[in-house]
């Protein structure tokens, strides 16, 4: 089959640090293309997934975009707030042109872009079949144009089709990681982690008090996606020794992080879709502790791979971190291996597409 993957027009593939959909979108691109399909990933120049059935299509330029990062750029001081909207919907334009241009060189188009809505009528007119991978959760508004357009959705967990269960679904695929990078650490050192976006959705904050509460150490690092809650919530409180920023960090730090790590804490408060990094810590060997929004019991089995949290209650997280111990690391890995490999992803995803282009 010819598929053209859109991947990103924001982020590099692989991503350099975290980025959960460009890393999802690199495994996609390289496990489809393994089982002899040829692809098209559109992802922004600075990409280097190397296949010989993967032939990039440049889109983009990288960097951060709207909603994706804390940091002005010059254009955005000489034109205004919307900047950086305005700058990626350019970048969506030249990728429509690409995909109008090349449309005699793909026979389905397997969609990751946040940017999904421009993309279903354009199929339409080109008379190409659209699978869109849920990486983010739906709203009314996107959710009235899938159906109208009658777009085949991938979702990457069942809690996330609760909230629209009249669409077309495809398929349920969990996220996958690769065991062999994330490799197994039997032991921990004495620090509780957490990983992920700084905003409040994802309540960072909330692992920053019940460590300091129980007088823990606490790692935190990630990309700073809301400067105002970071000055505020995060950084008073970072000393450098009990409570520590790691910021954003290399994939091989991320690795070593997770695996010395005692637990790592995920308190999101929102529905969370699926949660990469969840997956990507327990194949290391570490216990999660989350709050059950979205995904998370779907992800995390409670006792055994670590604590699911009810009621978004840190004095239930505070009990649970003085018990990690009772929890068997190897559970954790085994868990992995059972349910979130890169292999069962790119078969959940393979399977999505032959049943419904044949």
């Amino acid at each position: 089959m010819r598929i053209a993957i859109l991947g990103s027009v924001a982020t590099q593939i692989p991503p350099i640090g975290q980025a959960a959909i460009e890393t999802l979108v690199n495994y996609q691109a390289l496990g489809l293309a393994a089982k002899n399909h040829q692809i098209l990933l559109f992802a922004p120049v600075g990409s280097s997934v190397s296949h010989p059935n993967i032939q990039l299509v440049p889109v983009g330029r990288g960097g951060t975009l709207s909603g994706q990062g804390k940091e002005s750029e010059e254009g955005e001081l000489e034109i205004g707030s919307s900047y950086k909207l305005r700058l990626e919907i350019a970048h969506l334009s030249i990728l429509l042109q690409k995909l109008i241009d090349l449309k005699d060189e793909y026979d389905v188009i397997l969609n990751n872009l946040r940017g999904e809505a421009v993309i279903f009528p354009v199929a339409k007119l080109l008379n190409k079949k659209v699978f869109h991978v849920m990486h983010m959760p739906l709203f009314d508004e996107i959710a009235s144009v899938i159906k109208k357009y009658q777009t085949s959705l991938i979702a990457i967990s069942i809690a996330q089709r609760k909230a629209y269960p009249d669409l077309n679904y495809a398929a349920t695929v969990y996220n996958g990681v690769d065991p062999d990078l994330f490799s197994f650490n039997p032991k921990h050192l004495d620090y509780f982690l957490y990983l992920g976006s700084i905003t409040p959705n994802k309540n960072p904050a909330a692992a920053v008090r019940v460590c300091r509460s129980l007088g823990v150490s606490l790692k935190i690092g990630g990309r700073i996606k809301d400067e105002k809650y970071y000055k505020k919530e995060i950084e008073p409180f970072v000393d450098g020794t009990q409570i520590q920023w790691i910021g954003e960090i290399t994939q091989e730090e991320i690795i070593k992080m997770y695996q010395g790590a005692k637990a790592f804490l995920f308190p999101t408060l929102w529905e969370e879709p699926f949660g990469l990094v969840l997956i990507e810590a327990m194949s290391c060997g570490t216990p999660v502790i989350a709050y059950a929004n979205g995904a998370i019991p779907e992800v995390v089995v409670n006792g055994r791979t670590g604590f699911v949290i009810e009621d978004n209650s840190e004095e239930k997280m505070m009990e649970k971190m003085k018990i990690i111990d009772s929890i068997n690391r190897k559970n954790c890995r085994e868990h992995v291996e059972k349910n979130f490999t890169i292999e069962k992803m790119v078969e959940g995803y393979n399977r999505a597409l032959a049943g419904i282009s044949q």
